[in-house]
């Protein structure tokens, strides 16, 4: 199994509330595809709920809800702080104080009552189920009454004295369950009568506040005091910075937001020596090496394997059999390796591991070239199903089992019937569910970023395709398309630029067949389609300084009017809108290169107007 897909079914047990790995496991296990697969889509995506769990129905979040970024050491501390206090001084902020609260171990919803939404999930980030049948089961708001994120929690000394004699194992589990189940069971009555279901809202949890230094110096003792006053189970603290300038400036990626990080403590090491390299090919063809280790002790656990890294880093730093090793292990974490201290030389492989084709250097990575190779059929077709969101069951093992019987592409999969199903050992009940899963795909209107995003095009996320498509025209105008004009738009450079221009060219075809087949127009990313031109389309917009409402949700709004909302002031952005208190740095360039200014009033007029 890939370790994609193990992160894949990981996640999806672990938010049903039945986990097959702890949380630091899992934890380990991205940070060995973020070493392996820096650019892997997984690593850029919020970590979905399963589909359809809860029972609700679908909601659309006013605002995503993100994942939050990891660091294990102070390295990864530094790091975070260089990125926020490099931005801070472009923008002319001194004296920095971060926010810290605990992180908490819950199942993740929002509020947004406005919109009609008592409580929601997180789901895939952008759309989660409404679950605000809890309120009726007995789930309570923790402190103030507000919108917005937070986690739905047990006290842990609750859970110690009333759920572990019934053979309970973790809260955040039963929390599942008391929102999820269908029959109410013996247990979440107990839960509901003691009121010890809980909403803990974020904005609403204890936050302590230090400067850089004090944070670094003080780290272990801050996050153990911290986390010993919360009464709910914690799985590390979050520190992050609250200037709405400062934030918008940073901005987020698809995974996480880029001004919050969570800390979690680094755990032991141990000494040991390489004993094998096992190669695996991935999705993008891109061939990997895992690292077989003379077994050590590390936190109560045996080892046997360790986190690799790409292939030229592999080769560079002596990581082949006879070498030895530092691994560090965090709690439970399955441990990478930390640092090589007796190199060895790396047998690199001369043909692809899975299918035997040929192999190529690129860049950092070792590559089969064989476009028929089983591992990237496997991984293309589960890329393709998980980031269109639309379709169950296209599973690790029913995928690999498709791949098997000859179906290595994305069309073959949806040209096929129950008939064709049931013919490769399928149940006629899974074979059924398929073709129903299947229609469903390409009867739901999906916006046309996401349908290209599911092709797995190298720099190619969903958010680079929604700005791709967004700047050149839509889908049509990636026929023929050239890495200059790729080039010309915003956040896209040479090396991105000729990749996604070739991987398209060789892809066309496929993607073209692909959308024809689709039963529903996609939903344009452009202006251009719409009966009336909306009221920012191709403009650049940027905001700055204190609204009569959440920034954030007027940057959404801009977006959904057909601007693109950029962080800061540069040639290309057509108009600063500011609110009370503008941050001077934009204001000032603004000024220099003679860029339009509204203020909030202008602002709505013209949406209005």
């Amino acid at each position: 199994m890939s370790l994609v897909h193990k992160l894949e079914e990981a996640n999806a047990a672990y938010r049903a509330g039945d986990p097959i790995m702890s949380d630091a496991e899992y934890d380990a296990l991205v940070e060995k595809l973020r070493t392996e697969h820096p650019e892997h889509p997984f690593l850029n995506a919020v970590e979905p709920e399963p589909t359809e769990f809860f029972g609700g129905t679908k909601v659309r979040h006013h605002a995503p809800m993100l994942s939050t970024e990891k660091a294990y050491t102070e390295k990864d501390l530094i790091r975070f702080f260089g990125l926020v206090e490099r931005q801070a001084a472009l923008l002319g902020i001194q004296g920095l104080m971060y926010a810290m609260t605990v992180k908490l171990d819950g199942l993740a919803g929002s509020r947004d009552r406005a919109r009609g939404v008592e409580l929601a999930t997180r789901g895939n980030g952008l759309q989660g189920e409404d679950i605000s049948s809890a309120f009726a089961r007995g789930l309570k708001i923790v402190g103030a009454d507000v919108d917005g994120p937070g986690e739905i929690v047990m006290p842990q000394a609750f859970f110690e004295s009333e759920m572990v004699p019934l053979g309970l194992k973790n809260p955040r589990n039963v929390m599942v369950g008391f929102v999820a189940a269908e029959t109410e069971k013996e247990h979440h009555r107990l839960i509901a009568e003691a009121g010890m279901a809980h909403f803990m809202p974020y904005q609403n949890l204890p936050k302590y506040y230090a400067d850089r230094d004090t944070i670094l110096r003080d780290i272990q003792t801050i996050s153990e005091s911290m986390r010993k006053e919360s009464p709910y189970k914690t799985d590390g603290i979050v520190i992050e910075i609250e200037e709405p300038e400062l934030r918008a400036a940073l901005g987020s990626t698809n995974h996480y937001h880029r001004w919050q990080i969570a800390y979690k403590t680094k755990g032991e090491t141990a000494e040991t020596t390489v004993t094998g390299v096992v190669w695996q090919t991935g999705r993008t063809g891109r061939i990997t090496p895992v690292i077989e280790i003379e077994p050590v002790e590390l936190s109560g656990a045996t080892i046997r394997r360790a986190t690799a890294h790409n292939f030229q880093k592999a080769r560079k730093d002596g990581l082949g059999v006879g070498s030895r090793v530092t691994m560090i292990r965090s709690g439970e974490v399955i441990p990478f390796i930390m640092d090589v201290l007796s190199p060895a030389p790396l047998a690199v492989p001369t043909a692809c591991p899975c299918c035997g084709g040929p192999v190529e250097e690129e860049g950092e990575y070792l590559t089969c070239v064989n476009p028929h190779c089983e591992a990237q059929a496997e991984g293309a077709i589960s890329h393709f199903f998980k980031i269109m969101g639309t379709a169950d069951g296209f599973g690790p093992k029913a995928v690999e089992k498709l791949v098997a019987a000859g179906i290595t592409d994305i069309l073959a999969v949806l040209n096929m019937t129950r008939a064709d199903f049931e013919g490769m050992g399928f149940g006629p009940g899974q074979a059924e569910n398929l073709e129903r899963e299947m229609e469903r795909c390409m009867s739901t209107p999906v916006e046309d970023w996401r349908f290209l995003a599911a092709f797995g095009i190298r720099y190619l996320g969903r958010g680079d395709s929604k700005a791709l498509l967004g700047a050149v025209g839509g889908l049509d105008a990636l026929n023929g398309i050239t890495h200059e004009q790729i080039m010309a738009v915003n956040g896209f450079a040479e090396k991105t630029a000729l990749c996604i221009a070739y991987d398209l060219t060789w892809r066309w075809m496929e993607i073209d067949a692909v959308r024809n087949r689709m039963q529903v127009p996609l939903i344009s990313s452009v202006a251009a389609g719409a009966v009336e031109p909306l009221p920012f389309s191709g403009m650049n917009l940027v905001f700055t300084g204190t609204f009569s409402k959440d920034r954030e949700a007027l940057e959404t709004q801009a977006e959904a009017l057909g601007a693109k909302v950029q962080s800061s002031v540069n040639g290309k952005t057509s108009v600063l809108v500011t609110g009370e208190k503008p941050g001077a740095s934009k204001t000032t360039k603004a000024a220099a290169l003679g860029t339009p200014v509204w203020t909030e009033a202008e602002y709505l007029f013209r949406i209005k107007g």
